[in-house]
């Protein structure tokens, strides 16, 4: 049986994590601001025209409005939040907790630090990418304090919790008996499927979340008329970014695995 001395070192989780975290959030992050606009915008508009609006009127810098405090995020949880993913699990199981409790309350713990240090900051992002004004200073921010606290760590704990019990579930589904590392197209799968599954789960309350800390009067309005609409506006960005974020976990998280 495994025992924890047997896990990547913490420093090689972090790194690898932080890597991965820098690379695609830099990637994906204009999608992450369309994303933003769609979820705020007092219409509806397809992702297409809240693009092509940007573009038009604020310049290409505006798709990376947000990014600075992104990354401070991204870069200040990987000492902590990949080093869990790997060891949590393990002590847990060495308690007799079995498959899937161990990973949601992984989830659940990391949702809960992330949330305790990074919500001014998450709120500093959604600032920026939601408005096309300069919004207020990280240190402004983060003397206002943990504004919309609890919607942020709701998203996170719905995000971490079904994203750890579906990876798990998927990949155990597509390794074979003498299979113990998967293939970049079962990885791939794995994704995907994992992406389909959390999106659903995830936008209403990512929704909810960027309306909260943007402080958005149209909160209130979520429930009237086509809630189903309104909770999933934005949803197919939200799929194409969990999509993208999501090969590049997995990946790390099986490399991880066939180190233990």
């Amino acid at each position: 049986m495994n025992t924890i001395s047997d896990n990547p070192s913490l420093f090689q989780s972090s790194l690898l994590g932080s890597l991965r975290g820098i690379v695609v959030h830099s990637l994906i992050f204009p999608l992450e601001v369309i994303k933003v606009r769609q979820q705020c915008a007092p219409i509806t508009k397809t992702s297409y025209q809240i693009a092509f609006k940007i573009f038009q009127t604020e310049g290409m810098g505006s798709f990376y409005r947000g990014l600075k405090p992104q990354l401070l995020t991204t870069v200040s949880k990987q000492v902590w939040c990949w080093p869990l993913i790997t060891h949590l699990p393990l002590f847990l199981q060495s308690k007799g907790l079995a498959e899937p409790p161990k990973q949601a309350i992984t989830g659940l713990t990391i949702s809960t630090v992330d949330a305790a240090i990074t919500t001014p900051l998450s709120r500093a992002t959604l600032l920026s990418a939601a408005s096309c004004q300069k919004p207020p200073s990280i240190a402004a921010i983060y003397k206002e304090g943990w504004k919309g606290f609890f919607t942020y760590w709701t998203k996170l704990t719905v995000a971490w919790s079904s994203f750890l019990v579906a990876q798990k579930l998927f990949r155990d589904q597509e390794r074979t008996d003498h299979q113990q590392r998967l293939n970049i197209p079962q990885l791939m799968k794995v994704a995907i499927k994992v992406s389909v599954l959390v999106s659903v789960c995830l936008t209403p309350f990512d929704l909810v979340n960027t309306l909260k800390q943007t402080e958005h009067r149209s909160l209130n309005q979520l429930f009237k008329g086509n809630v189903f609409k309104n909770l999933y506006r934005g949803w197919p960005v939200t799929l194409l970014c969990l999509t993208i974020h999501n090969v590049a976990s997995i990946i790390l998280i099986e490399r991880l695995d066939g180190l233990k």
